[in-house]
C-alpha cells in the first residue's frame, strides 16, 4: 500500500517557518514580522485567531517588547486587531471591506501599472522574466509568497515613487489571506500581466488588469459570503434547544 503524506499539524508548519527564518534578517523584529505575515498569508494562522504575546515570545526566544511592537505594526498594515482586552486577533474582512480594497487596487494599480508600462526599458523586462520563471519554480513551497511579493514589488518600482509602491503592496498584503485560498500556484496570471506589458501599450495593460481584479473581487466576496452562511448554520446547530 502506498504511504500517505502526513499534512503538518499548524504549529509545526509554524515551528518550521521560525526556524527556517534564522539569520535571514538583520533585526529580531523584521523576521518576526516576516513570519507572522507570512503564517496569517498561507493560513497557519487562522481568521479571528487569538496571537497570543507569551506564545509568539516563547516561538522567537524573545520578550514580549518586539512582540508588542510588531503586533502593533502588523496593526497598521491591517493584518491585525488589537483588542483593549482580548490583545491581538488575525482580522477578517467584510464584504463591504473587500469591495471597497479592491475597488482602491483597481485605481491605483491601474494608475501604477500604466506609469510602469510607459517607463520599463529591455534590461527591465529580462528582470521580470527571471523573477517570473523564479516564481514558477517556487510554486508549492514556503518561498511562493515572498517571490510572489517580490514580482509584484519590482514591477510596480518601475515608473513609480515609494509611496505608490507601498500602498499596492499593503493593499496586496490585505488581501492575501484570501486570495492565497483561490489562487493555484501554478497560474500563469503572473505571465499574462507580463505579455501586455511587453506590448508597451498602457491602455490595454491596464484594462487587462482591471478586468482581472474585478474578477477575484467577486470570486472574494463570494467565497466571504459563503464562510459567513456556514458560521451561522453551525452557530444555529449548536445552539440549545428553545433558544
Amino acid at each position: 500500500m502506498k504511504a500517505v503524506d502526513s499534512v503538518p499539524t499548524p504549529e509545526a508548519a509554524l515551528e518550521a517557518l521560525v526556524a527556517s527564518s534564522l539569520n535571514q534578517f538583520p533585526t529580531t523584529e523584521e523576521r518576526v514580522a516576516s513570519v507572522i505575515r507570512t503564517a496569517i498569508a498561507s493560513g497557519i494562522f487562522e481568521l479571528g485567531e487569538h496571537l497570543s504575546q507569551d506564545r509568539l515570545a516563547r516561538l522567537f526566544d524573545v520578550s514580549r517588547m518586539p512582540i508588542r511592537s510588531v503586533l502593533r505594526q502588523l496593526e497598521s498594515e491591517g493584518l491585525v486587531e488589537l483588542h483593549a482586552h482580548r490583545g491581538a486577533t488575525v482580522r477578517s474582512l467584510s464584504l463591504e471591506e473587500i469591495s471597497d480594497l479592491y475597488e482602491m487596487r483597481i485605481l491605483i494599480e491601474t494608475f501604477a501599472l500604466r506609469k510602469t508600462v510607459a517607463a520599463i526599458d529591455e534590461t527591465q523586462v529580462a528582470e521580470l522574466d527571471e523573477l517570473a520563471a523564479n516564481l514558477g519554480a517556487v510554486a508549492a513551497t514556503e518561498g511562493w509568497l515572498e517571490a510572489r511579493q517580490k514580482f509584484y514589488r519590482t514591477l510596480y518600482a518601475i515608473g513609480n515613487t515609494p509611496r505608490v509602491v507601498s500602498t499596492i503592496m499593503q493593499f496586496r498584503s490585505e488581501v492575501t489571506r484570501y486570495t492565497t485560498e483561490l489562487t493555484d500556484v501554478r497560474s500563469h496570471t503572473h505571465e499574462d500581466l507580463l505579455d501586455r506589458v511587453r506590448l508597451q501599450d498602457p491602455d490595454l495593460a491596464a484594462a487587462w488588469l482591471e478586468s482581472h481584479l474585478r474578477e477575484v473581487a467577486q470570486a472574494l466576496r463570494k467565497q466571504v459570503a459563503d464562510r459567513h452562511e456556514e458560521q451561522r448554520q453551525t452557530a444555529a446547530t449548536q445552539m440549545p434547544a428553545g433558544q
